[in-house]
């Protein structure tokens, strides 16, 4: 009867914790970078959540948030990824540059 209720509390627990996964990375976003377009360009997120760049573009690509049009901006260069954590309230604004491509535009809202 130990057995048979050991076995059973590992079931148990075993079940708890793949149903605690999914929540555990549902904040974190991806947003892949491909030549000329942005997949999921405009993304909302939780603070503290993570989001990270993904460059399957095939070409360098660097982004640049937004702050305030006509100030200079930090620019990041993404050749494999790039995650940034989100930690204030707001909307981020931010654009990235290919050689061969448009200008991509895109928006993370942190509620």
């Amino acid at each position: 009867m130990t057995t048979r209720r050991s076995i059973g509390v590992i079931i148990g627990l075993f079940a708890l914790l793949l149903m605690a996964l999914p929540s555990a990375f549902a904040g974190d976003k991806e947003v892949v970078v491909l030549l000329g377009s942005l997949r999921e360009a405009h993304i909302t997120v939780a603070r503290g959540d993570q989001v990270t760049w993904r460059n399957a573009s095939g070409e360098k690509a660097h982004m640049a948030f937004m702050q305030d049009p006509g100030a200079a901006h930090p620019e990041v260069w993404i050749e494999g990824t790039v995650t940034v954590i989100f930690g204030q309230l707001g909307t981020y604004e931010y654009h990235v540059h290919q050689p061969h491509a448009k200008i991509l535009h895109g928006r993370v809202t942190v509620k």
